[in-house]
């Protein structure tokens, strides 16, 4: 009996996707789309209300680099920096590969976008200023 009741929980579990067809296209009825990383808003205050909301300063090494909406090369580009442009490093991705970034405008470098202070929590940030992902290999961390 319980080896039964194993057999039918097993076949239960399989999946009914339609299989390809022999030339490796898709089986009638399914669908081809890319999969998309969606957007991840840079979280702020992860070092707690004792820190300023991005404890660390950075500059961007490479001649030009695309701000992204998450953390993954396939993601939306949100923006571009170029070489030299000061920013904020707020987080880092799990992998350690990217840093989600708050940069102020050109013109005025020294704008903390509101990220130079604490905040009570953490939390996405909402600000005026772009935000995003950039690789972590395009940035130097500085001294603010």
């Amino acid at each position: 009996m319980r080896s039964w009741f194993l057999a039918t929980l097993l076949l239960g579990a399989c999946n009914s996707a339609p299989l390809p067809d022999e030339a490796g296209s898709p089986a009638p009825g399914a669908t081809a789309t890319a999969l998309s990383p969606g957007t991840t808003p840079v979280r702020i205050g992860e070092q707690g209300p004792s820190f300023a909301a991005c404890g660390i300063g950075g500059v961007v090494l490479a001649p030009t680099i695309p701000v992204r909406t998450a953390p993954f090369e396939e993601a939306k580009v949100a923006g571009t920096l170029e070489q030299g442009r000061p920013l904020f490093v707020c987080t880092r991705s799990i992998d350690q590969r990217w840093l989600g970034i708050v940069a102020p405008p050109a013109a005025t470098p020294e704008d903390g976008c509101g990220v130079a202070s604490p905040v009570g929590s953490r939390r996405g940030y909402d600000g005026p200023c772009l935000s995003g992902w950039v690789p972590a290999a395009a940035i130097r961390a500085r001294a603010r």
